[in-house]
This record gives structure tokens, C-alpha cells and sequence, in this order.
């Protein structure tokens, strides 16, 4: 009987100790921030607006240690932009948008702010302060690379 009461306790120590290390503790220093990136069929740049249309979703990844990822739709994606006091609101984030043209990529990189989503149409713009390169009247096949910010705008 204490064989098996000491295996039983030796199996339960062991379960503690592997799922703890699966699901470790992240205090809010280490938290783990997030990479965004939208694609556009098409997109266009006016009046200090980058417009990105027909946006299906937004892809978010995290680096180690926590190596999360996931989608969000342009609209939960926004309605996190005011969240917590290191909001991208707050501390406007950088990105890159990638353009895929004929002669290779154009790669311009901008700081974003006051994001607005049109749903019906797909689109999702922001107003941008072009920090390298030069931005296109409009242009076609593109990605939006977003640089890290904290987990509120997922959650």
C-alpha cells in the first residue's frame, strides 16, 4: 500500500512540475508584447491617411518565450488601440508597410495613429507619419508589418 501511495504521489509531483513549466507565470514585466501584420489587396495614401482596403484579418505573433499567435478581425484589432496606459494610442507604434510592385518590394516605414475601420468595405486606415521612404498615391498588393505593443490590443 505505501508503494502505491508513493508512486501515486510521485506521479502527481511530476504532472505538477511539467505542467508548470508548460504554463509558466508571466508577470506583467515579462509579458509577452505582440507583432501585427495586415495584407491588402490594394491601398492608397491621402491627406496624411494610409488606407489599407479589403483586409481580411490581422496575424499576431509573439517571440520567445511565449511564442503565441493567433487572428483577430480590423475591428477587434481597433477597438484595442485605447487599452492601458502603454496603449498604441499613448505610444504610437512604428511599421513598415510592404509593397509588392513590379519592379520588387517598396518598403516605407511610418508611425500610425487614430486607426478608423470601415467594415462593409473591408478597409482599415490610419492617420501616418512617414519616418523613411516615399508613400504611393495608391498602390496594390501590400503588407502592414506593425511593430510590438503591449497584449491589450487582444484581449
Amino acid at each position: 500500500m505505501r508503494l502505491i501511495l508513493l508512486l501515486f504521489m510521485t506521479t502527481i509531483f511530476s504532472m505538477g512540475v511539467v505542467l508548470a513549466q508548460a504554463n509558466p507565470v508571466i508577470n506583467e514585466v515579462d509579458a509577452p508584447k505582440f507583432l501585427y501584420t495586415l495584407s491588402a489587396k490594394s491601398g492608397t495614401f491621402e491627406n496624411g491617411r494610409l488606407t489599407l482596403k479589403d483586409v481580411p484579418l490581422v496575424v499576431y505573433f509573439s517571440d520567445r518565450p511565449a511564442r503565441l499567435s493567433g487572428m483577430l478581425s480590423i475591428e477587434v484589432f481597433v477597438q484595442g488601440w485605447d487599452k492601458g496606459s502603454d496603449s498604441p494610442r499613448a505610444d504610437p507604434p512604428n511599421a513598415t508597410l510592404s509593397i509588392l510592385g513590379k519592379d520588387g518590394a517598396n518598403n516605407i516605414v511610418v508611425e500610425l495613429s487614430n486607426p478608423d475601420v470601415k467594415v462593409k468595405e473591408g478597409s482599415i486606415s490610419f492617420k501616418v507619419r512617414v519616418l523613411q521612404g516615399e508613400m504611393p498615391k495608391s498602390f496594390g498588393n501590400s503588407t502592414l508589418f506593425i511593430d510590438a505593443f503591449p497584449t491589450a490590443v487582444n484581449n
